[in-house]
Formats: structure tokens, C-alpha cells, sequence
């Protein structure tokens, strides 16, 4: 399993490749094979996932309803998907085309997000974070109380 945090802002080249941290590099699992499935994400960003974890996730995706919701999101995040492999220099090559869905043209932030990276326009991740309407408090305080609430399993021994 591949476990991605930190985030970096790197320059994107006019072919569209940027440098992937060592970091990152070092998050990937074994069977990710040097790759990474970028495809649309939420928010005006671009979900970069490693190919195992882009299994998965299409394992789950074959088993959403046949209604227009499915449908639509199928039709967007699948069939926007690129496959984008690192190279030995660790950079990574993702076609313009994407990369223009979330406006990145000079500069990339790449945010981690334990299974996947975010691939954000930085200035639109600043914009983001100055629209959220809640403070990082109160989100902190409700996730770790649903973090460290007990497990059903555990509760039940």
C-alpha cells in the first residue's frame, strides 16, 4: 500500500513533466510500478493515483448504481484517466490536456493524501483553503473524535 504526505510545489516544464518528490517516490508501494493514474478530482484538482491503488479504485467504481450519477462520474474521472509513468530521472509526464483541466501550466502542488496525491494550481489550493467557512480546529476535533471512536469489532469483544 502506498502512503503519500507533504506537500511540494514544483515547476511544470511546457512538455508538461514535473519533478515527483523523492519522497513521493519512496511512498510508493512495491506493485505501483513507477506509475501513477491521474484523473479528475474534486474541489479543481487532480487526483494522482498509483496504479495499484487505481485497481482498486476501479473495483469499486464497477459497482456504482447504473443511474445518471454513475454514469456521469464514470464518464469523467475514468474516462479522463491517464496512465503516467515516472522516469529515471523521477519526473513525471502528464498530457496538457489535464493539466489544463485544473489550470496548472508552471507550477504544480502536490499534496499528499495517504493512497493518492492531489495535483493542485497553487494558487487555486490557496484560494481553497481561505474558502473553507470552518476553522482547521473544529475539522480536527471532529475527525479525531470519529478517529478514536471505537471500532464496532473492538467494542464488541
Amino acid at each position: 500500500m502506498s502512503n503519500f504526505t507533504g506537500t511540494f510545489k514544483h515547476a511544470v516544464d511546457r512538455k508538461g513533466r514535473f519533478s515527483v518528490p523523492t519522497q513521493v517516490v519512496g511512498g510508493l508501494a512495491a506493485f505501483a510500478d513507477g506509475g501513477f493514474v491521474v484523473a479528475p478530482g474534486p474541489d479543481g484538482c487532480l487526483d494522482a493515483y498509483p496504479r495499484d491503488e487505481w485497481a482498486r479504485r476501479v473495483r469499486a467504481l464497477r459497482s456504482l448504481p447504473a443511474g445518471r450519477a454513475g454514469r456521469y462520474y464514470k464518464r469523467v474521472t475514468v474516462g479522463e484517466a491517464r496512465e503516467c509513468k515516472i522516469d529515471a530521472h523521477n519526473r513525471i509526464l502528464v498530457p496538457p490536456e489535464i493539466l489544463a483541466r485544473a489550470g496548472i501550466t508552471n507550477a504544480v502542488l502536490i499534496v499528499g493524501q495517504l493512497d493518492h496525491l492531489e495535483l493542485w494550481q497553487p494558487k487555486a489550493y490557496e484560494a481553497y483553503l481561505v474558502a473553507q467557512t470552518t476553522t482547521i480546529e473544529d475539522v480536527i476535533e471532529d475527525i479525531d473524535s470519529k478517529l478514536n471512536a471505537p471500532r464496532r469489532d473492538e467494542s464488541e469483544r
